[in-house]
């Protein structure tokens, strides 16, 4: 009898710590939402230092963002399957796809979006009298992106050279199985101000763009013949 309580009390224990877990993640995928929600809507009606008003967005609370770390993204990109979008709340860009990035993980069973803010991280260069002069260096880290990115990364403007590549925002990278199967830089070559919400025939067109890369990461639509 005393076995049999000692039993029970094991299989019960087990299922509260699974139990535990699930919340556990549960609540940390609530929060993600929640923070990128305040994160963005916090900027709403407010101006940049330029005087250009924000344009608002509004984030569903049940968002699929989790904030990922640096790790996190540099594992994706060598042998991971996800989506993942570059970018931070303060770039216009960023703002108008934003919304439509979250509406076509919606409509597709992606479970989650790795956001990652590498703002921080990325330097700034500018070319003076033909001389490429570095007013801020990037972390070492910053530079391990460009490496891992580096087939799918533009050269930095206005340099003069091709060979030096740079993360702009928003930039949403496609992986699967530790390969890039696709990335869209920016919104649409259409849209020429950003502090100019984007139509609903561009958001459409937009968010063709992600559902079908994203259909391409999940390998749930067949190419030819399945």
């Amino acid at each position: 009898m005393k076995k049999k309580y000692v039993v029970t009390m094991i299989v019960v224990i087990i299922f509260a710590l699974i139990a535990l877990l699930v919340i556990g993640i549960f609540n940390s995928s609530s929060n993600d939402a929640k923070k990128f929600k305040k994160e963005y809507e916090s900027l709403n009606g407010q101006k940049n230092s330029n005087g250009k008003e924000y344009i608002s967005v509004d984030i569903e609370s049940n968002n699929k963002i989790y904030y990922a770390k640096y790790q996190e993204i540099m594992d994706l990109l060598d042998h991971g399957t996800g989506v993942i979008y570059f970018g931070f709340p303060e770039c216009p860009w960023c703002r108008n796809m934003i919304p439509v990035l979250l509406d076509a993980a919606d409509e597709t069973s992606i479970e989650k979006i790795y956001y990652f803010n590498a703002l921080s991280m990325r330097d700034k260069k500018s070319l003076k009298d033909g001389v490429i002069v570095t007013e801020k260096e990037g972390t070492e880290e910053y530079y391990q992106l460009l490496d891992a990115l580096s087939s799918i990364l533009g050269p930095y403007e206005g340099l003069d050279d091709d060979t030096i590549l740079r993360l702009y925002f928003p930039t949403v990278v496609f992986v699967k199985n530790g390969t890039i199967v696709g990335s869209h830089e920016g919104t649409l070559d259409s849209q020429k101000d950003p502090y100019v919400a984007l139509t609903i025939e561009q958001k459409e067109e937009l968010k063709k763009i992600y559902t079908d890369f994203i259909h391409e990461v999940l390998g749930d639509v067949c190419d030819s013949k399945c």
